[in-house]
């Protein structure tokens, strides 16, 4: 019987399975493609596969001779990632650039671990390192594709959607977002014509359907869009061909539909070149296939030394030169010679410093030698890293514009001429007009004069009958005297009132900002100091402010304060108000009260000199201040109305 050590056998088979997992780890660890490390702490290199020998340069033999912080080309990300390992005890695709034995630098990612010992104790770290160097070249170039298209769509007018094959519009452009706001997650059936299910014979049926550009015309359609469009609906399709969206573009040709029309009423022969340009311009849009050739101006992209890259099919068309040729040419041999230095110190200047031109008017030269005015504006390209690579410009050709230009200037000139005729005539007119006033103002203080001597005649002879005379005369003759006195007094206020009236029209006007509900308060004082026991409610809307004469717009407000003070004198409790409101887009302010009110049916007499509608027993006044007031609001440009009800108070109205 064979006497065996059981400690021994198991060892020894424990032995032969830990040679047969190293062997195969090892295998693992030298063909794996991706680079695998074991690092100590301090940085020192402790193994690493062949993978990552080639992928930074080195051999076996450099290992123990550097430490893995001389490949980070920034030290600091070491000492970073180094903390973030050990925080974490794992880190995984950290981003960094790191340098290889010849010196160039490389794109990794990196994914490590805490190495431990067998009692737990951490011996440093192990990871793999991958080489990314080639998706991000690849991950720039699509972002300057990307920069560019943006470029395109940010710099061309029209308005751009995309819409999903379930019309829900994912994308606009600038001047769409500004013409429809924030429309993203909307249908366009919706967004566009207000409907709950799509447009019959849709175009957006037929580019999902058939993978088919469709060009239509749209319009009229209501102010808040173009009156006319054109749109390009065209299919985007991902990389197995299957149309996944449309791209629509959408030009504004209200202009253009306008201008055709007024065409058409000159002449027959000119309606007849109207319509064949439509239609050659129609066919022409039809050819376009995509969004950079559905724009209907030129458009072009060149190098920042001038030299064209590429032109869409209208800058073709526009110039009379093939592709072919555009690009073998510069973009100053599109301009005439006067042109080039103003354009070229325009980039300079204006565009290079903050990336895009405002709108020029130049001119362009054609093939064929022909000069014609154009529009242009210019935007800089720059790559990822913002550093300008170029230019896109659009062109417009604006021969027709310039041409009804010139129409508009001559008729704003014979324009011009009539108004300084008119302007003329008028100055006559007010030379003649302030004369007359002169000549009223004298008549005006002589008939004053001459009136007031004879007046005063009579009351002082009545008032001495009255006093010498007052044994003899029976009391029907006092009271005849004294009629004739009043009457002598009346007249006097008649006049008074006359020349404060004509004072009104002649006096200068100085217009400032005032304070109307300052002025109103001052007066409803005055008011209720000069009868304290008179119970009137006053509500003055604070802050009414507004521009003109000082002095002549408290008259107003005095005189309809005062009128509204007196026919509300016979309400236990009165109520007056002055405020504001609107009538439309006009500020109207008004004072209001519930006092005896007026029949509307003579309101046409309320604003006219000495014109009662009460008697003067029942209200005393002359009837003159209405009529001062309609005078004041005449010389702001405003105008005066009132509304009324017997017994039920009234509203006097005035704009300024």
């Amino acid at each position: 019987m064979t006497n065996k050590n059981p400690d021994t056998t198991e060892f020894k088979r424990l032995e032969k399975a830990l040679g047969e997992s190293e062997k195969r780890y090892r295998s693992l660890f030298e063909e794996s493609r991706d680079a695998i490390y074991f690092i100590t702490r301090e940085g020192k290199v402790v193994d690493a596969n062949k993978a990552a020998l080639d992928l930074f340069g080195y051999t076996k033999e450099d290992l123990p001779n550097f430490n893995v912080v001389e490949m980070y080309e920034n030290p600091a990300d070491r000492l970073k990632f180094q903390q973030e390992i050990e925080e974490k005890g794992a880190v995984r695709d950290y981003g960094v650039r790191m340098r290889r034995k010849d010196g160039t630098v490389l794109d990794c990612l990196l994914t490590t671990t805490v190495w431990q010992a067998n009692d737990g104790s951490t011996l440093g770290y192990q990871g793999i390192i991958r080489d990314i160097t080639e998706y991000k070249k690849a991950e720039k170039t699509l972002q300057e594709s990307e920069e560019k298209l943006r470029a395109i769509l940010t710099g061309i007018g029209d308005y751009i959607t995309i819409q999903d094959k379930d019309l829900d519009i994912i994308w606009v452009n600038q001047p769409t977002m500004d013409l429809y706001g924030d429309i993203i997650g909307k249908k366009c059936y919706k967004v566009y014509h207000e409907l709950e299910e799509n447009c019959s014979n849709c175009a957006s049926e037929k580019v999902f359907n058939e993978g088919k550009t469709v060009v239509w015309e749209g319009g009229p359609y209501r102010e808040s869009r173009p009156k006319y469009s054109l749109v390009t609906s065209s299919p985007v399709r991902d990389i197995e061909g299957n149309v996944v969206a449309m791209v629509e573009v959408t030009k504004d040709i209200t202009e253009r539909k306008e201008m055709e029309q007024q065409l058409k009423n000159y002449a027959e022969n000119l309606e007849k070149l109207v319509e064949e340009r439509t239609l050659e311009l129609r066919e022409s849009e039809e050819r376009y296939r995509g969004l950079y050739d559905s724009s209907i101006d030129g458009i072009a992209s060149t190098k920042m030394d001038g030299n064209i890259i590429e032109c869409n099919q209208a800058f073709s068309d526009m110039f009379g030169y093939s592709k072919e040729e555009i690009k073998k040419m510069n973009y100053l041999e599109f301009i005439p010679g006067k042109w080039r230095d103003i354009v070229a110190r325009i980039i300079n200047e204006q565009i290079l410093p903050r990336g895009f031109s405002d709108v020029l008017e130049i001119e362009g030269c054609k093939k064929d030698g022909i000069i014609f005015p154009a529009s242009a504006r210019l935007w800089v390209i720059n790559d990822i890293n913002g550093n300008s690579i170029g230019m896109w410009a659009l062109i417009r050709d604006i021969t027709e514009r310039k041409k009804l230009e010139g129409k508009l200037k001559s008729y704003t000139e014979k324009l011009k001429r009539l108004d300084e005729e008119r302007a003329e005539e008028l100055k006559r007119k007010t030379v003649q007009l302030e004369a007359l006033n002169k000549e009223l103002e004298s008549f005006s203080y002589s008939v004053s004069h001459d009136l007031r001597a004879p007046l005063r005649s009579i009351d002082g002879f009545s008032k001495a009958l009255l006093d010498d005379y007052a044994e003899i005369l029976d009391d029907e003759g006092k009271h005849y005297l004294n009629r004739v006195r009043k009457a002598t007094q009346r007249m006097a206020e008649l006049i008074d009132e006359l020349l404060a009236l004509s004072r009104v029209t002649r006096s200068e006007m100085r217009r400032e900002k005032i304070d109307l509900s300052e002025i109103a308060q001052e007066i409803s004082l005055e008011l209720q100091e000069s009868q304290p026991k008179r119970l009137v409610d006053f509500i003055i809307e604070p802050g009414l402010v507004a521009d003109g004469d000082s002095r002549l717009l408290r008259a107003v407000l005095e005189n309809l304060l005062i009128n509204a003070w007196k026919f509300t004198g016979k309400k236990h409790k009165a109520q007056i108000e002055f405020g504001v409101t609107w009538k439309g887009v006009n500020r109207v302010f008004f004072v209001q009260d519930n006092g005896a009110g007026f029949n509307m049916e003579y309101s046409n007499k309320l604003f006219g000199a000495f014109q009662r509608l009460h008697s003067p027993d029942e209200f005393p006044g002359i009837g003159v201040g209405l009529a001062t007031v309609k005078r004041i609001i005449n010389r702001h440009g405003g105008r005066v109305w009132a509304e009324g009800e017997v017994d039920k108070g009234a509203t006097f109205y005035f704009t300024l």
